[in-house]
């Protein structure tokens, strides 16, 4: 089963897709990364992800 989360890079969102990923969940996240947390402290999150299969998040910009 796929599962979409957002605000993967956040607190609730880190510990979910772990939670997910550790149940064999596939696992899509989903974060804007503004500025009312660190995002230095967000991209670091991200980057462990990279290391589990079954997570994946799409490289997008947005912009108004």
């Amino acid at each position: 089963m796929r599962i979409l989360v957002t605000g993967a890079a956040g607190f609730i969102g880190f510990f979910l897709i772990k939670l997910l990923c550790k149940n064999n969940y596939e696992v899509i996240g989903i974060d804007n990364l503004n500025t009312y947390y660190d995002v230095n402290l967000k991209k670091k999150k991200i980057t462990n992800f990279k290391e589990i299969q079954k997570f994946f998040i799409p490289q997008a910009r947005y912009q108004k």
